[in-house]
């Protein structure tokens, strides 16, 4: 009896430790920081958590992802920016805007009209002109982009109808404070203002402007339709996102590891764009629900009058080359 009872305990100490061993084996050895300032519903936290399933899958649970939505490591982009400096964050998404503070080529990605449709902008950031620019921002030696994600298509809303390109003159239109994308509204008639962007709708119900542009679901979720009910379909702007790592983290990974960030990022990327694009649709139906006046918009004399002015833009940042890509893309 004793030998037999010895024989389970023993039997049970072997289960117990393969049990812990296994459980060990799935514990992380790497987890990454993540963070963006949209809401949980975003497509920025559709992308980041396809991209942190993957990444465990691929690892076999060996990697994973912290994600932090609702701006909680950083109110803004530039903060998150800031954070991926100092270690605190590892992975954002961050716009061409923000991110031109830091790599200045990135400028142009973050002005109306350098496409004309969602399949061209896929093959652009997919393709050639996706890792032209990609190698400036890498080349600047703080971030590593893993891929590009998608903020939707912009149009303009505003307190009053825009029906033609008659009814932009002198309408003030809050947008990106940067003298290349003043050049770009202004040729519209507009004058352009810069405003935080946590202020624009205080701006709008305080008469300080007029109009701003993004895309649907933003429009939706921080309530813009309220003060500013008139949205103009001119659709100048397929959003184009950065999804970076610290170059520091990123090279502190094995080549395994980073093999694995590589093709869970490309997984997510796709994943991101086509939620992003669906999210669009169920917005502009909660925002119709709510209210707000769609106006249909013919923009070709709008991208026709932009065409100069991004090709003299281009040149100014040295960015010639990957201009032309983008074009080829289309």
């Amino acid at each position: 009896m004793k030998k037999i009872l010895a024989l389970a305990l023993a039997l049970c100490l072997v289960f117990s430790l393969g049990a812990a061993s296994a459980s060990a084996a799935v514990v992380p050895q790497v987890t990454l920081i993540a963070a963006h300032v949209n809401n949980e519903e975003s497509s920025y936290h559709a992308g980041l958590t396809a991209f942190k399933e993957k990444l465990e899958e691929l690892s076999d649970g060996a990697m994973t992802v912290e994600i932090h939505a609702n701006g909680e490591l950083g109110g803004d982009e530039t903060e998150l920016m800031e954070k991926v400096a100092s270690g605190t964050c590892d992975v954002i998404v961050v716009s061409p805007g923000d991110l031109s503070n830091a790599v200045p080529q990135v400028d142009i990605l973050a002005l109306p009209f350098l496409y004309s449709s969602f399949d061209q902008w896929k093959a652009a950031v997919g393709g050639d002109a996706g890792k032209y620019f990609a190698k400036f921002v890498d080349d600047g030696g703080n971030f590593k982009v893993l891929c590009y994600f998608m903020c939707g298509i912009r149009s303009i809303f505003c307190t009053k109808p825009i029906n033609t390109l008659e009814d932009m003159k002198g309408i003030t239109i809050r947008v990106k404070q940067s003298e290349n994308v003043y050049k770009l509204w202004s040729a519209y008639g507009f004058n352009p203002t810069a405003v935080a962007y946590n202020e624009i709708y205080s701006a709008m119900q305080n008469n300080v402007i007029d109009a701003a542009e993004n895309d649907i679901a933003n429009i939706l979720n921080m309530k813009f339709y309220e003060p500013a009910p008139y949205i103009t379909l001119t659709e100048h702007d397929f959003a184009t996102r950065f999804l970076v790592c610290s170059a520091m983290k990123y090279n502190s990974l094995t080549d395994e590891q980073k093999a694995w960030v590589d093709e869970a990022s490309e997984y997510a990327a796709e994943i991101q764009w086509e939620y992003d694009y669906d999210y669009s649709e169920t917005c502009r139906a909660q925002l119709e629900e709510q209210g707000a006046k769609f106006i249909e918009f013919d923009s070709s004399e709008m991208a026709e009058i932009a065409t100069p002015i991004l090709g003299e833009i281009a040149e100014k940042l040295g960015v010639t080359e990957g201009y032309d890509l983008i074009k080829a893309a289309g």
